[in-house]
């Protein structure tokens, strides 16, 4: 080949040569860039002096060689093909890279509009022209038991306020209507007091917020939960609800029966141990009757028998008494012939005769009278044994008739205390109509949504471009 190419080639190796002062205030990426075209560049230039006899020159010896024409040999066909190489990587090198720019900001948009505004405009359009309006109602209560309402002294008063906890005297009571409001069984008595399953199930209700009446008890209790808050406050003591509804009076209805179920259930806890009280006073009360009943026909069953209507009193009393005049008789007797004695008056005299006659019937007479209470009449059962056994059947009849006045007692007193409310829930914050709708909020809804979606789109596409540069 002619040496008339190597202009072309220096003029390359000249440009390349002269950016090489400004690499070091390039980027690394850029330097790269520029290393890879001056090596093909080189590679061109070093094909040409291969073809040809002389040896491969420097960048010094290609300009004094552009300087003088008649240097350059006959090789411009090779030399031709090197720079057309060196050109054709250059502009595929500068021109690849915009158009992958291009690319990615235009995925970047689409996945912006999909992602990010379209999402936003759906919530727009459902909050602000298809979403229904809901009525909030709001009520605070606390749980009292007038029973067990004490008060505190001065210096437990202060040591409850600085440690922050409220002295409420039923807080197990608070917990249990807090939970119950959000229960089964509430959403159960509710629906067979209110029929509360057709009250969130009307065609007007929006379409997403409309429960199906024919799903079972646990997708309704989870509608129930979205739409119904209770919580006890500890601090205080005192529990708050929030009902949630589509109209206002629905919103009420609700919130005055739910509070209505809250009371009936704290009596039940409480009427329980009374009824309890009651049935086992009634249980008693039925004992004692059955025992008095039996002791008074045991014990007129002996009276029967014996033939005694009181023993301590018409037998030995009678014979006490019959025995101790009898003593007396034998005291005077006993007395009237000791003053004869002394009178001088002889023993065989007719008039002791008669004394001592006397006195011997009458001592007769107290033996026999102090037999019977050992004997009956009939000779059958001592005395003694009839009166004891009739003191064991009359105090047995004694004690029955005691317990069975005990227990009657009891019972009434058991009675009286379940007739009796002992503990209430005080709604010291009514549940009132409310006039204007809470729910939803439509504009912080909607912005709620692009803010997130915006959020999810960023990390998705950092995280994506992350990937991308890895791989490259």
């Amino acid at each position: 080949m002619s040496n008339s190419e190597n202009p072309k080639h220096l003029s390359l190796l000249e440009s390349i040569h002269a950016e090489d002062g400004h690499e070091k205030a390039k980027s690394p990426r850029e330097r790269r860039k520029r290393a890879s075209m001056h090596a093909i560049a080189e590679d061109g230039a070093n094909g040409t002096t291969q073809d040809a006899t002389p040896p491969p020159q420097s960048s010094v010896q290609l300009i004094e060689e552009r300087k003088q024409p008649h240097l350059r040999t006959g090789e411009q066909t090779s030399r031709d093909s090197s720079e057309a190489k060196s050109e054709t990587v250059s502009d595929a090198l500068t021109i690849e890279l915009p158009r992958a720019r291009k690319r990615r900001s235009f995925g970047g948009y689409l996945s912006f509009v999909i992602c990010v505004l379209l999402p936003t405009l759906v919530a727009g359009v459902y909050y602000f022209a298809f979403a229904s309006d809901q009525y909030v109602v709001h009520f605070r209560f606390a749980v009292r038991d007038t029973s067990t309402a004490v008060s505190t002294s001065a210096a437990t008063s202060d040591l409850t306020a600085l440690v922050g906890i409220a002295s409420s005297s039923n807080p197990t009571e608070n917990y249990m209507v807090a939970e119950f409001m959000t229960s089964q069984q509430a959403v159960e008595e509710l629906q067979s007091r209110i029929n509360v399953r057709e009250i969130y199930s009307r065609p007007s209700i929006d379409f997403a917020s409309r429960m199906d009446a024919s799903q079972p008890i646990e997708m309704f209790l989870r509608y129930w939960k979205n739409m119904t808050t209770a919580q006890f406050d500890q601090v205080t003591g005192i529990s708050w609800a929030e009902v949630r509804a589509f109209t206002p009076e629905d919103a009420y209805l609700v919130a005055k029966t739910l509070l209505s179920l809250g009371e009936d259930l704290v009596n039940e806890v409480a009427q329980r141990p009374q009824r309890e009280a009651i049935k086992y006073a009634e249980a008693e009360v039925a004992r004692a009757e059955d025992r008095l009943r039996k002791v008074r026909t045991e014990l007129a069953q002996y009276r029967d028998k014996t033939g005694l209507i009181e023993p301590t009193t018409s037998v030995v009393l009678a014979n006490a008494t019959v025995a101790s005049s009898i003593r007396g008789a034998i005291a005077q007797i006993q007395t009237d012939i000791s003053a004869l004695k002394k009178q001088g008056m002889k023993d065989n005299s007719a008039q002791l005769q008669s004394l001592r006659t006397r006195l011997k019937a009458t001592e007769e007479q107290l033996k026999a009278v102090e037999n019977q209470i050992s004997t009956s009449e009939s000779g059958d059962t001592p005395i003694s044994q009839a009166v004891a056994r009739y003191e064991q059947l009359d105090l047995e009849r004694l004690f029955a008739q005691n317990l069975l006045t005990s227990t009657m007692q009891s019972l009434e007193q058991a009675r009286s205390n379940a007739a009796t409310k002992r503990i209430y829930v005080v709604a010291f914050v009514q549940p009132a109509l409310p006039q204007t709708s809470t729910y939803p909020r439509r504009g912080v809804a909607t912005l709620t949504v692009a803010i997130a979606c915006l959020l999810l789109w960023t990390i998705a596409l950092l995280l994506g471009r992350s990937i991308k540069e890895h791989l490259a």
